[in-house]
């Protein structure tokens, strides 16, 4: 049986919360670097720990680095976990995109981009992507996964094949766990939810039966 881990990353600074930034290289806040450490050093006492997958982006990579250096585990920046491409959206205000019809237009057609940028189908085919590949890994055990709050939405699409309009009603909160386990057989099992760093081990270990 594999194990997935998977986080959004911390909070990023103030300046930016009211912003579309998506692939924009944004600092983690005081706040999120401070949780950050706290997730990693409750993940590090995790037995059966294999390997920890970032996405490129600091705020993502930033725990990664931090748990493959305390653990020795082996650390793998993947571009497929980077935030969706918002293009000539990144770095301007929500509500002015958010006025924009075209914004509203990519959850009804998943083939729209934002200008210079990525569709939500794009996304969605990242994702697939990078869970087709992990599965496959060896040796088995308990993955982490330091990505993005975009991607994970993608990927729960995709797994539970949801239409793209559902894509914003799956909750993903800074540094709360998605679980994944995957059996032999290919079938998976999510076994929890925005779950703190401090229940991970337990929600794991829990009997399926």
């Amino acid at each position: 049986m594999q194990a997935f881990i998977l986080f959004r990353h911390g909070k990023i600074s103030e300046e930016w919360r009211n912003k579309f930034y998506g692939r924009l290289d944004v600092p983690l806040s005081e706040e999120g670097i401070k949780e950050s450490i706290e997730v990693v050093n409750t993940l590090s006492n995790l037995d059966g720990l294999v390997r920890v997958y970032a996405s490129p982006l600091e705020r993502a990579l930033y725990p990664a680095r931090l748990l493959a250096k305390r653990t020795g585990i082996e650390l793998i920046i993947d571009p497929l976990l980077v935030e969706i491409d918002y293009g000539s959206w990144a770095g301007r205000p929500r509500e002015e995109v958010m006025a924009e019809p075209l914004y509203w237009e990519r959850f009804k057609d998943e083939s729209v981009r934002a200008p210079n940028g990525e569709s939500i189908r794009d996304i969605r085919e990242r994702a697939r992507a990078f869970w087709e590949k992990v599965k496959e890994l060896e040796p088995k055990g308990i993955n982490i996964v330091f990505t993005h709050g975009g991607f994970l939405r993608a990927l729960f699409c995709e797994i539970l094949s949801l239409p793209s309009k559902h894509f914003f009603s799956i909750e993903v909160l800074h540094l709360r766990a998605m679980l994944l386990l995957l059996f032999e057989d290919g079938n998976f099992l999510i076994r929890g939810v925005n779950v703190s760093a401090s229940e991970v081990g337990k929600i794991i270990a829990l009997s399926y039966w």
